[in-house]
Parts: structure tokens; C-alpha cells; sequence
């Protein structure tokens, strides 16, 4: 008997409506109904993210756009969505419907086989669960027990593997490569509804853009022949790397009392893909040893942070596509996009240890579309965040001096320099752990201060006490820009005030305790306002600067 299941008809892509409800609709039913669905949410953000690139590869081989009159004639047809008959006319036809079939004999979809590789259990193409190297994230399957998953499962969990397969052994002569998106954060801009979401990451897609497209014949995967030929590790086009199978994976499916279920499968290496590629999706930061390292999500550190870093397009670094391409459309005549709209960048990713996976994550960011036209927007956001950071570092500081006077009293005052060098080497070696490095501290002292300072969590209270102003800011600095970073200023003090009190409470009672907060404090109190320009006066006594709440 043989199974079918087209992902152009059947129900797999999961979507959240206008009205909040949940459904699961075919790929062409997505296309179609996008101005009537609210977005589509996957099971993970890396579900998420290569849901959109595959939506995006389709739109991008029947609409292009190759410029910005014909990305505005489609942007302006968002109250009836995307042109049905074009669409049919491309998913419909032979060469191509056929290929969206997940279980067709001889062309599955996204598949290949490689007969050197056995069968193991579907677990081991799902990330979140506990394989090889994964430690269990959110689920609690095991590679002994095995898992089942319905077709529409399968159909997610094999683009999302492609998409973001981790490098490391494959059991055969040819190792495992990391897949386009396994490094680095995936941004999309979020509109109001689906169509709109799909059209904002609907950049230019002609010639050189948004990739050099070193072959006239640029396609999805489902179009070739054979997706690993000729052998390459440079994509043909956008369209290419849209759809690059970093795998030959073959799902087998079975029939059981649930319906059809996929159990097993084989995988293999497949088409390697050159470091120096670079994703148009992602930011990548100007270095002076690297080159350019792309921006990743850090388990201690808030996305917000780095906003200023994705906004700014004046610099070195290389920025997601898809914030160039807004700021041109809003930037000059015909304007496409209303200035006062505000859309969302959507950050999707992971972090890894080597061919480990240490967490998913998914953020959202505000995108103004007057930081996109107006640089002094964006030099203001800039200023605002150095001034968080530098405070943020004196409160550290700060509370490694408070811990280490508790446990070193005696330290003479004109010391005090050498500890900021102790702290910073505790830092460096506390991030190599966090990221999987196994490294020790030489100085058996310092380590126990650091655990003393970690202990007071200053660190963590501040920074997620300012996520929330940092939406005012970003909502204030077009309004007043002057208004905005007074007003910023002042959380900031609240907030790191707030932060070292914690400290100050848990550091004790006791004559040691008391003359190590003296010291700190007055530290604190001197560096404070010098970083934000206040009377030394107004910090530690609960004091206010003169801004509007």
C-alpha cells in the first residue's frame, strides 16, 4: 500500500488566526489565507524560523520582487493577499506538485537517500529531545524509547533539520557539517498579520541580491534534478540557500493504529556549505582578528542590548537584509511604509557547545520605522545603551569590591585597581564555563570572592529590571528624544541602586561587613555620577534627578 502525503493539500503548518484560534492548513491554503492569519508559531523557534524560509523560497520563485515597484504593487494588494492564480499555476504544476510529496517512492520532499546509512530512530533529527549529545530540553522521549510522529510532525522536524543540523560524527567516512542556520540568530520582521510578515522578508531578490547568485539557473531544491549535483559549497542563488540540504535524510513510514506515523529514518552528509557564506538573515559584527563573527544568542545577555548594533547601517558591520531593505522602502520616494508604523524583528536561534545544544530561544524587538529614516534615533538608542552598559560594569564592580573587602578586609585602598583585573579574569573564565569550556582559576582567592559576588545576583536583578524601560525608550526617543534619555538616566540609577542595595543586604551586619559596604559605596557613588552626569548626593539616598515620570 502505498502513503502520501502532499504538503501543498494536507494540514501541516501550525498557525495562529486573528481571532487566537490555532489550526493547521497545506502550504497553499498558508499562502492564500496569509492576510487572514495573525502568523504561524511552531513547536520551537527553530520550527518557526524554517517554516518562514520555506514560504519565503516560494513566494520569492513566483513574485521575485526584483525591486521596489513591484514589491509595492504586491504590498499594496494586503487586503486580498497574494495572487491566487500565480501561485496555483506554480503549485500546481507536475514537476513541482509531485515534489512536496513527504513519502513519494522515488523524490521525497527535502529527501535523499544514502544506502551506507542504517536506520535509527526519528528521535535523532528532533534537537529539543534527548540524543546523542542533547541533553532532554523540553521533552522527555530518549533515544532507547523511541518516538512516533504523525506526517505533519515529520514534514516540520525534516525542514528544521535541514535548516539547523548540528556538525559532528556520522557514523561514515564524511562528517556531519553544521547546517545554514545552526550558528548565529535568524531575524524576520513580524508585521500585523501573515501576508505582512512574509512581505516585509520579501527583500529584492535579483541578480546580486540578496545573495551573488553565481548561477543563472538559481532554484528551490524541489526543482533539481538532483539536489546534490553539481557537488558544491557555494548555493547557486538565494533560491538555492533558501532550501540547502545539509542532509540526505529518508523518512520511513509506517501504518499503525494512530495512522500513518514515521518511526525511523537514515541520514547522511550532505552538501557542505562554505563558512564565509554570508546569511542575509543574520548580523554580523566588523572584527579586527575575525573578520566578521555573526551576533548569537548568549544565555546571560538580553537581545535588546545589541539593538542599536542591528539598527545602525552606517557602520562596518553587516546587517540582516531585511533592516537595509525597510529603510529603503520608508526612506525615499514612493514611500512604501507609513512612518509611524511600527513593526517587530523577530529573533529565532539556538546556542551550542560544539555539537551540543545548550537552549532555543525566540525574542522580539521593537522596529520603528523613524529609527530606519532618521539616524539621530539611532545615535541617540546607541548613547542610551553605552550608558547602560557602563553602569552595569561599575555595579559589577562594585560588588566584587564589596565582596572582596568581606573576605580580605585588610586590602589597602590603593589596591583597589589591581582587583578590577581579577574580576575580569573571574569573568572571562566564568563565560568559558557557560559556554561549555572547561577552565579553572589559578587564583584560589579570587575564585571565592567571584562566588561571594555571584551570590548577591546584582548582575541579573538590573538587567531585567531595564527590559521594560527600554520599550518606553525606544516608544520615547521620536516623541522627545530629550525627554527619553533624561528619563533613561534616571531608571538607570533607580535600577543599579536597587541592584548594589541587594548586595548591600546580603553582604551582612557585622564591623567587616560594614566597613566593605563604606568603601563600596563610596565607589559606587563616584563612578555613578560620573557615568550619568548626577550630584553624587542623589545616589544611595534614595535621591531623584529632576525628570518627568
Amino acid at each position: 500500500m502505498s502513503i502520501s502525503f502532499n504538503l501543498i493539500d494536507e494540514r501541516w503548518i501550525p498557525c495562529l488566526r486573528t481571532d487566537g484560534t490555532h489550526d493547521e492548513l497545506g502550504l497553499r491554503d498558508t499562502l492564500m489565507q496569509a492576510h487572514q492569519l495573525r502568523e504561524i508559531r511552531g513547536d520551537t523557534p527553530l520550527e518557526t524560523a524554517a517554516l518562514h524560509r520555506l514560504l519565503l523560497a516560494v513566494l520569492h520563485r513566483v513574485f521575485g520582487p526584483k525591486g521596489r515597484s513591484e514589491w509595492i504593487t504586491l504590498w499594496k494588494q494586503g487586503d486580498v493577499g497574494f495572487d491566487v492564480q500565480r501561485l496555483e499555476k506554480y503549485l500546481l504544476r507536475s514537476d513541482v506538485y509531485s515534489r512536496f510529496d513527504l513519502f513519494h517512492p522515488q523524490r521525497p520532499f527535502y529527501q535523499a537517500l544514502d544506502v551506507r546509512a542504517g536506520k535509527k530512530s526519528i528521535i535523532s533529527m528532533v534537537l529539543q529531545m534527548a540524543s546523542g549529545n542533547n541533553a532532554t530540553l523540553f521533552d522527555h522521549h530518549t533515544e532507547q524509547v523511541g518516538v512516533a510522529l504523525t506526517p505533519a510532525q515529520a514534514a516540520r522536524t525534516l525542514i528544521t533539520s535541514q535548516g539547523f543540523g548540528f556538525g559532528g560524527l556520522s557514523g561514515l567516512p564524511e562528517k556531519f557539517t553544521d547546517a545554514p542556520c545552526a550558528k548565529g540568530i535568524i531575524f524576520f520582521a513580524a508585521g500585523e498579520n501573515l501576508f505582512e510578515t512574509l512581505m516585509l522578508n520579501l527583500v529584492r531578490y535579483y541578480e546580486d541580491e540578496p545573495i551573488p547568485c553565481l548561477n543563472a539557473d538559481d532554484c528551490p531544491a524541489w526543482e533539481m534534478d538532483d539536489p546534490f549535483l553539481p557537488n558544491r559549497q557555494h548555493p547557486k542563488g538565494y533560491l538555492d540557500y533558501l532550501t540547502w540540504h545539509n542532509r540526505r535524510i529518508w523518512l520511513y513510514p509506517e501504518i499503525s493504529g494512530q495512522g500513518v506515523v514515521v518511526r525511523q529514518m537514515s541520514w547522511a552528509p550532505g552538501l557542505r556549505l562554505d563558512g564565509e557564506d554570508i546569511d542575509p538573515m543574520k548580523q554580523y559584527i566588523a572584527d579586527d582578528q575575525e573578520g566578521f563573527r555573526v551576533l548569537c544568542f548568549q544565555s546571560d545577555r538580553e537581545l535588546w542590548r545589541d539593538s542599536a548594533v542591528l539598527l545602525r547601517l552606517g557602520d562596518n558591520n553587516k546587517h540582516p537584509r531585511i533592516v537595509g531593505w525597510l529603510a529603503d522602502l520608508s526612506g525615499r520616494s514612493p514611500k512604501a511604509l507609513e512612518e509611524n508604523r511600527q513593526y517587530r524583528l523577530m529573533a529565532l536561534g539556538l546556542a551550542k557547545s560544539r555539537a551540543s545544544l545548550d537552549f532555543l530561544r525566540a525574542e522580539s524587538l521593537p522596529l520603528p520605522i523613524e529609527f530606519l529614516a532618521n539616524e539621530d534615533f539611532v545615535s541617540d538608542l546607541s548613547t542610551a545603551l553605552e550608558f547602560s552598559e557602563k553602569t552595569g560594569k561599575l555595579l559589577n564592580r562594585c560588588a566584587f569590591l564589596l565582596a572582596w573587602l568581606i573576605h580580605t578586609p585588610s586590602t589597602p585602598d590603593k589596591n583597589f585597581d589591581e582587583l578590577d583585573k581579577k574580576f575580569d579574569e573571574q569573568t572571562r573564565i566564568d563565560d568559558k564555563i557557560n559556554r561549555g569550556r572547561n577552565d579553572k582559576s589559578k587564583d584560589r582567592e579570587a575564585q571565592q570572592v567571584y562566588q561571594l559576588f555571584s551570590s548577591f545576583g546584582v548582575e541579573r536583578l538590573y538587567w531585567s529590571q531595564l527590559e521594560v524601560h527600554f520599550h518606553r525608550l525606544i516608544q520615547g526617543l521620536p516623541i522627545n528624544p530629550k525627554v527619553a534619555k533624561e528619563k533613561w538616566r534616571s531608571h538607570l540609577k533607580r535600577t543599579a541602586q536597587a541592584a548594589f542595595n541587594q548586595a548591600i543586604a546580603y553582604a551582612g551586619a557585622d564591623r567587616r561587613a560594614q566597613r566593605a559596604i563604606v568603601k563600596a559605596e563610596e565607589q559606587f557613588r563616584f563612578g555613578l555620577a560620573q557615568i550619568l552626569n548626577i550630584n553624587q548626593s542623589d545616589t544611595l539616598t534614595g535621591g531623584e534627578t529632576n525628570v518627568p515620570s
